[in-house]
């Protein structure tokens, strides 16, 4: 059997079923080239946008930086407690205000709040810190205020809440 063979449009076809398709080398390079280019494209933008991404740049940083503070109702006063934190660390723990009647009434108060204080500064945390047995309550009251302060400053509670 004969094949006869004639060219339409950038086409050679024989009179078969038969078909024979001539490209060019560069469409072939611009082709190749342009997929390769979709392919990084669409790398990037997973990688850019995939679910864990804000989760582990929140989990960094466990404070909003500021000053928070906390009251206490005691005895009819009212004592604030202040919490400077930056990012990543408790700076200091202190009272605000705190009235001379009450200072002078509690005089446990201020030690208990340097003992606590310093604890805290050096552990950066709330766990394990320890006190005397003659000062429990005041201690454990100092404690639930700093805790209610640094809860107001935990960065997982939300971005919506204002320092205080």
């Amino acid at each position: 059997m004969i094949y006869k063979v004639w060219f339409e449009e950038g086409e050679y076809t024989l009179s078969g079923k038969t078909k024979i398709v001539v490209f060019r080398m560069k469409e072939l390079i611009y082709t190749v080239v342009f997929i390769v280019l979709a392919i990084v494209l669409i790398l990037l933008l997973v990688f850019m946008f995939r679910p864990g991404r804000d989760k582990d740049a929140k989990e960094t940083a466990a404070y909003t930086a500021g000053v928070y503070t906390s009251s206490i109702e005691f005895q009819g006063q009212t004592i604030d407690v202040q919490v400077v934190v930056d990012e990543d660390h408790i700076n200091s723990v202190s009272f605000v205000n705190l009235d001379e009647s009450v200072a002078t009434m509690y005089p446990l108060m201020q030690s208990s709040m340097d003992s606590i204080s310093q604890q805290i500064y050096e552990k950066q945390s709330l766990d394990n810190i320890t006190y005397s047995e003659e000062n429990q309550y005041t201690a454990a009251m100092l404690l639930n205020a700093v805790s209610d302060a640094l809860d107001k400053a935990r960065t997982d509670k939300g971005e919506d809440e204002d320092p205080d």
